[in-house]
């Protein structure tokens, strides 16, 4: 591998866990083109991460629409310079799935690419995966034909050692109508239709291996270090529409192998959610708790309630309150999905009801609350305007004017029943980015969860024109950012 010390090389960063050393702007403003060095117009709608690695970025976007459009197939993976956000070369990769666009669910963009500094992996979730080295040249592609129709946000593309650990169903003799829930439901369960990690060499595009345990469409898996250094990746099964992989619950997978080092049944595992974990224990939700095991074993070691004795502090409509052992009703889930991050003591995550960012302390059980606006309007020569419990509608239009949804909930606020974009943590900051193109900024090691922590409250772009479910990436100071209309570069 040829990785600098300044590439985010995939999703969830260069540690593989969403948090990275570093310093970079707490507070900018793209409505007001603050602390924005450039901005690049993207094809049209996309939802993966852009990666960085060797001073390129690498995205994909939907193909380029003429007209106001509600479905989708192909897309198109994009390399750009890092310095000045100008588009180096475009590939077109297809998909055999054709599926609605911008949904916040995700769509055929939603998987991010990977890169190893000389090689590029992209991954169009409808059933393409397309390796290129840095000039565009096609190095290797793999195909299959997806099983069922369900939308998640779903597993993130790990690099690990010359391999990219991706999933997919294994089965190449698929109808296209086994990717409809209609055409997938008549073909049953079995375990020939499952999701399963599977690992391709990156030189060769050859499978190295492929996991024992099944990994639900809703499971974003996790690459991390046992307690003695081995590394292995967490996955998940279950989840909404009732997903075929069986029993619910988590696995951990040798990364050498895709031999389960464990596995375990878990009653209510809400698999969407990112499988956080590190060498002292799984950390993560089920039903009204915060539950926590043995990452070498897999036994439960402990749970808390998110809704019981917490704290909260919330917006009285004059100023913060806080108010303590308070019981919070409690929502329909525990969290809004893909919105957890471990960091220190502490396990973050986004309500699913109420705007509120939450942590729970792995060391004492406390659990705090802070209630944040849906929104914030800001325009040239007027006060900002905050939206308490509430957004604007969304446009939905891409950076050519045309409309890329179907679903009216994607035009909604990005916080409950969404697949939402993860946080990252750059140094002592987090950074909560949102649908609506809210960006929450933290100090997460604050002594406690109230206004104090709250730092800035900053936005991809104007409200009501401003969508993205992708996450963010860090490299050298900067922070970038993808929405439906452009890729932007943010710093000082």
């Amino acid at each position: 591998m040829v990785l600098c010390a300044e590439d985010w090389p995939q999703a969830f960063g260069p540690n593989g866990d969403l948090t990275v050393n570093g310093k970079a702007v707490d507070s900018f403003s793209v409505s007001m083109n603050e602390n924005i060095l450039w901005r690049t117009p993207m094809p049209s709608t996309g939802q993966g991460t852009p990666i960085i690695s060797n001073g390129r970025i690498f995205v994909t976007s939907h193909e380029r629409i003429e007209k106001d459009s509600e479905m989708g197939s192909d897309i198109v993976g994009i390399c750009l310079d890092v310095k000045t956000g100008k588009k180096f070369w475009e590939r077109k990769i297809p998909g055999t799935r054709t599926t609605d666009l911008s949904s916040l669910f995700s769509d055929n963009t939603a998987a991010s690419v990977v890169s190893d500094g000389e090689r590029v992996v992209f991954m169009n979730v409808g059933g393409t995966i397309a390796c290129f080295d840095f000039e565009g040249k096609e190095l290797w592609t793999h195909k299959w034909t997806p099983f069922g129709r369900h939308h998640a946000r779903a597993h993130e593309p790990i690099l690990h050692d010359g391999m990219v650990v991706v999933s997919h169903t294994p089965k190449y003799d698929l109808p296209v109508e086994a990717t409809t829930k209609e055409g997938s439901k008549a073909l049953g369960r079995g375990k020939e239709y499952w999701n399963f990690l599977r690992a391709y060499n990156l030189q060769t595009g050859k499978l190295v291996w492929q996991a024992e345990a099944g990994t639900s469409v809703h499971s974003t898996s996790m690459l991390g270090q046992l307690a003695k250094g081995k590394l292995a990746i967490l996955t998940g099964r279950g989840g909404g529409h009732q997903p075929p992989e069986e029993p619910y619950g988590l696995s951990m997978i040798d990364v050498t192998s895709g031999k389960s080092i464990w596995d375990i049944s878990l009653k209510g595992y809400a698999a969407a959610q990112n499988a956080s974990w590190n060498k002292n224990g799984v950390h993560f939700f089920a039903g009204g708790m915060h539950q926590s095991l043995s990452s070498v074993s897999g036994k439960m070691n402990k749970e808390t309630s998110i809704f019981e004795k917490v704290s909260i502090t919330k917006w009285n409509g004059d100023q913060y309150e806080t108010k303590y052992n308070q019981t919070l009703k409690k929502s329909k889930k525990p969290i809004t999905y893909f919105t957890n991050i471990l960091i220190g003591n502490y396990h973050y995550f986004r309500s699913f009801d109420g705007f509120m960012i939450g942590r729970v302390n792995l060391k004492n059980g406390k659990v705090e609350y802070l209630e944040v606006p849906g929104q914030v309007i800001r325009q040239n020569e007027k006060d900002e305007e905050l939206l308490w419990g509430k957004t604007v509608p969304n446009d939905m239009r891409n950076a050519g004017g045309f409309k890329t949804t179907k679903d009216k909930r994607n035009a909604g606020s990005g916080w409950g029943h969404v697949s939402s974009a993860p946080p990252i943590v750059i140094g002592d900051r987090i950074y909560f980015p949102t649908m609506v193109g809210m960006v929450y900024v933290l100090k997460w090691n604050a002594d406690s969860l109230d206004e104090g922590a709250l730092i800035s409250i900053s936005d991809l772009g104007r409200a009501g024109e401003t969508w993205s479910l992708s996450g963010l990436a860090y490299v050298d100071g900067k922070i970038f950012a993808r929405t439906l209309k452009e890729m932007i570069c943010i710093g000082e």
